[in-house]
């Protein structure tokens, strides 16, 4: 007999009508660390499709094991990067997380200030910025692994603390321009090609958002804050949604995080709240109790599936802030998502003239 065929002697036998597709379970013979190698190559964005498979998919998904994979395999990074305002030059200092802590990087930033960063793959691309009173076209690349800066082709239109977001393997950006270049609101930058191309012009004025980024898309729109509300910019006819937080509150952190599909963005007087795309309402995580005095001082990103949360305290030095970091596993469960707190820390000592500018994620 050959060796084929012993080997299907071996096989459970499959029902004429059964679907390829049912036979998840043969995952269920291979050994863990096979198992983990090839859940850790499916990108994140997918998890929830995979949760959706069986209740042992969504253990693994769910478990620590797959987190460390994941990092082994370098698919999850967070780097978070201070601005020293106290210094003659413009100089910026990063850090990555570590066991909960902040330890310092060697990477280097772009020569301009305001620059609105967003992280892609293995590089960080910086874009815009504000030099000698006057916005700037530039676009900087840093490629983390190597810790080589690189200048990229720059914009058509002079841009600063703009709104970016990552679709379809392309950087669109939008806002924060001169008026004299109003007829291109939007651009569109092709990492393959590297080159920028303009992109529809939103059909609402958005040159009052500031920097918010979103690395991965929602419903394929990016969303950008704007005073009292959200605005979901639709890349492919420049659609504008607007999106008013609860209570038209103006103290929401500049940050718009997705998770699972999900957007969350923290506001001082009602907390942590999460956006339902299909039911169009904010609504408030349930569980969370975060000591954060004030809503501009929060940084955010998804970091292993989970939402790290940044904020700043005084301490008992009047010259050092406190950087406190919580890592919160939010759990959808119908009309509800709750968070936990898995822990929370004090994270990093910095000089009061220490201000934090980027917090980002990257997950594949």
């Amino acid at each position: 007999m050959s060796t084929t065929a012993a080997s299907n002697n071996n096989e459970p036998p499959r029902t004429n009508n059964e679907h390829p597709h049912s036979l998840s379970p043969s995952f269920s013979w291979l050994p863990n660390d096979t198992v983990l190698n090839i859940l850790a190559r499916v990108p994140r964005r997918n998890h929830p499709i995979l949760c959706r498979v069986s209740k042992n998919f969504q253990s693994i998904v769910r478990s620590s094991a797959l987190h460390q994979t994941r990092s082994l395999m370098g698919k999850d990074y967070l780097y978070v990067c201070f601005r020293d305002f106290g210094s003659p030059s413009l100089a910026y200092h990063w850090f990555t997380l570590d066991e909960n802590r902040l330890v310092p990087i060697p990477l280097s930033s772009p020569p301009q200030p305001n620059s609105t960063a967003l992280m892609v793959g293995h590089e960080i691309y910086f874009v815009g910025g504000y030099i000698n009173n006057h916005s700037c076209k530039s676009m900087w690349i840093l490629n983390y692994v190597s810790c080589k800066l690189r200048q990229g082709p720059s914009t058509r239109v002079a841009r600063r603390r703009a709104a970016v977001g990552h679709v379809d393997k392309k950087i669109y950006v939008f806002g924060r321009f001169d008026h004299k270049d109003k007829d291109i609101q939007a651009e569109v930058f092709d990492t393959k090609t590297q080159t920028w191309d303009v992109a529809p012009n939103p059909n609402m004025d958005v040159q009052c958002i500031w920097m918010s980024m979103v690395n991965q898309s929602l419903d394929r729109k990016i969303y950008a804050r704007n005073y009292k509300h959200v605005v979901a910019y639709d890349p492919r006819d420049g659609k504008c949604d607007k999106i008013y937080l609860p209570n038209n509150d103006r103290s929401c952190s500049d940050d718009v995080c997705m998770i699972d599909n999900l957007l969350y963005i923290h506001c001082s007087y009602v907390g942590l709240i999460w956006y339902d795309s299909k039911e169009k309402e904010w609504s408030v995580v349930k569980g969370l109790k975060l000591d954060v005095y004030s809503a501009s001082e929060v940084k955010m990103a998804e970091h292993n599936g989970k939402l790290v949360f940044l904020w700043t305290r005084s301490c008992q030095e009047d010259t050092k802030w406190e950087i406190w970091c919580a890592m919160i596993a939010l759990d959808r469960s119908g009309v509800e998502v709750m968070g936990k707190v898995e822990w929370f820390d004090h994270v990093l000592t910095v000089p009061c003239d220490y201000k934090i500018m980027h917090c980002l994620g990257r997950t594949d």
